[in-house]
């Protein structure tokens, strides 16, 4: 999706670039024909609202690849314990390292931020980059709000294991309710590191800012080291 979104791009680029020489052309002729009429159309409004549909599809499209939340600062610690600590035990961190979501794993938990999301999770999502961009938060940073578990829902409904739990039915039942007022996370754990070992000082923060500081870190543990060394030792016999 992502080539055919380039490759419309650099279409519309060129014919672009000849539509605005065209009109350059006809600059000074009073008596502007219908076919100049129509490139004046086409070039100064239909095509720069077509380039704005597209790049902002395309950042919707690429939005959801894991790689993108992990690229921005704030929310590498979550990404990371997500991807590499092969101990945690967080619900993404979980479902990431078993390969329970095939794809888009950020996206399909928090998919209100997509087209089909609700107005409020794109105001969300607009605040969200507005406070990154003017480095106006504050880490740890918090989800205002609840999370919505009709996303769980969504993948795991018509599931035999998940059906075959008693206790899901009068949760499920209460999801699908106006008011609901039960989280899955209430009884499977955190989805995400919790907030004291996302602060900067904490001794987990450096690493899940970065997974390379570990592999440092590790190696300045002595015990760590002696472990290590003794796997390296070769028996004379």
């Amino acid at each position: 999706m992502e080539t055919i979104l380039d490759i419309l791009a650099v279409v519309i680029l060129i014919v672009e670039v000849i539509l605005l020489y065209k009109l350059r052309e006809n600059r000074f002729n009073d008596n502007l024909t219908g076919a100049v009429r129509g490139m004046v159309l086409v070039g100064i409004v239909l095509f720069p609202i077509l380039a704005i549909l597209l790049g902002n599809y395309h950042v919707f499209v690429s939005t959801k690849e894991s790689t993108a939340c992990q690229s921005c600062h704030v929310m590498a610690p979550m990404a990371n314990d997500m991807m590499f600590d092969q101990k945690s035990q967080t619900l993404a961190a979980r479902h990431y390292q078993n390969g329970w979501i095939a794809e888009h794993e950020c996206y399909s938990c928090h998919a209100d931020y997509g087209f089909q999301g609700t107005m409020k999770a794109k105001l969300d999502g607009y605040r969200h980059l507005m406070r990154y961009v003017t480095k106006t938060y504050e880490e740890p940073i918090r989800y205002r709000g609840e999370f919505n578990s009709m996303n769980c829902y969504g993948c795991h409904e018509g599931s035999r294991t998940f059906e075959a739990v008693d206790e899901h039915q009068p949760v499920v039942e209460n999801l699908k309710s106006d008011d609901p007022s039960i989280s899955c996370l209430n009884c499977h754990g955190r989805a995400h590191p919790e907030p004291s070992r996302r602060t900067p000082g904490h001794k987990d923060y450096k690493w899940l800012a970065d997974p390379k500081v570990k592999e440092v870190m590790s190696v300045s543990n002595p015990e760590e080291i002696k472990e290590y060394i003794s796997t390296l030792a070769v028996s004379k016999n």
